[in-house]
């Protein structure tokens, strides 16, 4: 019995050994990520007439990165933890305004990725250095159906501590509800006591936020669906009001679907765009992409163009068949370098790009991965102090 004893605890030792030293794995090292590819934007030459835009912009990619980020188990958690920085932080000196457009498939069908959007920018704040969010509408499908609201109220309330700002699409104002429950959930109330929040058109129909980011003063200035003539004429005493401010224009409606200007496209160019010196960028959804087209005007009519304008379209609610995936535009500013880097990421997929998988791309919804990433110089001057 002692022998039996003896060898029982020799064994035993020899199994505590081999495990102690037998089941250590390799640390997975995620690829480093390709350079951001540039894009050189079609140019609207300022005269007097509305010259449509018709191309998309065009660039130079880089080649499409070998691998995305892997999903990770929680929304609002980051992806994979690597030996690498996710390429959304941003670096030292340089800040990030978040835009979103048209998340109405989400309030109706696929709540979580409104969710995974707006907490992953509550809870990612100081690694994006976000200064600010943009919404251009379309927060519900059915502007009658209270759930959707529901959805879209709560995703939009993770945000509410951050600087922020919200219009009415057509699927939020169609008749014959018109504006009542879009200001009953997002009106002037929501947002009055909010320390960047301007003024408000009608119960918050439009707006103005006023933010100082890094050295810029920026005014965004923001108009719902169908716009009435006292909304033009409001938006513009409001951008003439500060014209020592960057001036966004944030709308629902602006581009058709071959991106010539829609029928208000065509007012918001003709009586804003071409008319207001201090504006350098126009966002919109409503149709479908992922555009930025380029314009010039020559403001002090001396005939040189000396102001160029930014007219971005950002809307992926029909791409595959899950809303849009989650997908945020988050545009990054590096005032000392002058310049402005376009990420297209999704925190609910951890992936960056949507479109430069091919298995991503239908026939019925073309897309153009170039159009997802991209950098392009300020369009405004920083005087760095001066």
């Amino acid at each position: 019995m002692i022998v039996i004893k003896r060898i029982s605890a020799f064994v035993l030792i020899c199994i505590l050994v081999l495990g102690a030293f037998g089941c250590v794995s390799e640390p997975y090292i995620e690829p480093e990520a390709t350079v951001q590819p540039q894009v050189d934007t079609i140019e609207i030459v300022g005269t007097g007439d509305v010259v449509p835009a018709v191309a998309q912009a065009t660039s130079q990619p880089t080649a499409a990165p070998s691998a995305t980020p892997a999903p990770t188990a929680a929304p609002t958690e980051t992806p994979a933890a690597t030996a690498q920085t996710p390429r959304y932080v941003a670096k030292d000196g340089v800040y990030t305004i978040a835009w979103m457009s048209d998340p109405q498939h989400y309030s109706k069908k696929f709540p979580e990725f409104y969710y995974s959007m707006t907490e992953f920018l509550r809870d990612h704040r100081k690694e994006l250095n976000l200064q600010y969010v943009i919404n251009t509408g379309d927060l519900v499908h059915n502007t009658d159906l209270d759930s959707e609201w529901q959805v879209a109220t709560l995703a939009q309330s993770y945000i509410d501590e951050i600087p922020n700002g919200v219009l009415a699409g057509n699927h939020d104002v169609l008749d014959p509800i018109g504006y009542k429950t879009f200001c009953k959930y997002f009106g002037e109330k929501r947002y009055k006591d909010k320390p960047w929040y301007g003024g408000s058109f009608e119960d918050n129909r439009g707006h103005f936020d006023l933010l100082t980011i890094g050295e810029t003063d920026y005014i965004f200035v923001y108009m719902g669906y169908g716009p009435t003539k006292k909304a033009f004429e409001w938006v513009k005493k409001t951008f003439d009001a500060y014209p020592d401010r960057v001036g966004v224009l944030c709308l629902h409606d602006y581009f058709t679907k071959t991106l010539t200007l829609s029928e208000d496209g065509k007012k918001w160019h003709d009586q804003i765009v071409k008319t207001t010196p201090n504006l350098y960028m126009v966002l919109c959804g409503h149709k479908y992409g992922s555009y930025c087209v380029s314009a010039t005007f020559d403001d002090d009519r001396d005939g040189k163009d000396d102001r160029t304008v930014y007219q971005m379209l950002f809307n992926y609610q029909a791409s595959l068949h899950d809303g849009g995936g989650g997908y945020l535009r988050l545009i990054q500013i590096n005032e000392a370098d002058g310049m402005m880097y376009h990420l297209t990421y999704s925190p609910a997929l951890g992936d960056f790009n949507r479109f430069d998988d091919p298995a991503n791309r239908e026939e019925y919804y073309p897309y153009d991965e170039k159009n997802e990433e991209f950098t392009l110089p300020l369009p405004w001057r920083i005087d760095h102090g001066a």
